[in-house]
């Protein structure tokens, strides 16, 4: 796995084993948490409960069956969503720290 792909995702606020297991996840398409553990690496008693964590974030699908499989938004979805979220946090921050800013105008 990139290692460069791993830091970009770590910048975008996953955690080391969200990437790994996302990135695990766009390659093999769909997996079983065995299959996730053996190609990202992450240690295998994290892997259902990093999973568990990136379904509550809508970044993971969990599909019923036997075995149970998971398999992950694409990567066009993943990053619409965290620029959106991103875009919305950076306008609501200016916007609080505008109202704060109680320093007068001044022209020249």
């Amino acid at each position: 796995m990139a290692l460069k792909l791993i830091n970009n995702l770590q910048k975008l606020g996953f955690t080391e084993n969200e990437a790994k297991i996302y990135a695990t996840l766009v390659c093999i398409n769909m997996a079983t948490a065995r299959e996730i553990y053996e190609t990202s690496r992450v240690p295998r008693p994290k892997v259902y409960k990093v999973l568990r964590g990136m379904e509550e974030k809508g970044y993971v699908r969990r599909i019923e069956g036997e075995p149970i499989r998971f398999s992950c938004i694409r990567p066009e979805e993943l990053i619409t969503r965290i620029r959106n979220d991103f875009l919305l946090s950076l306008n609501e921050t200016f916007c609080r720290l505008h109202a704060l800013d109680s320093r007068p105008e001044i022209r020249l």
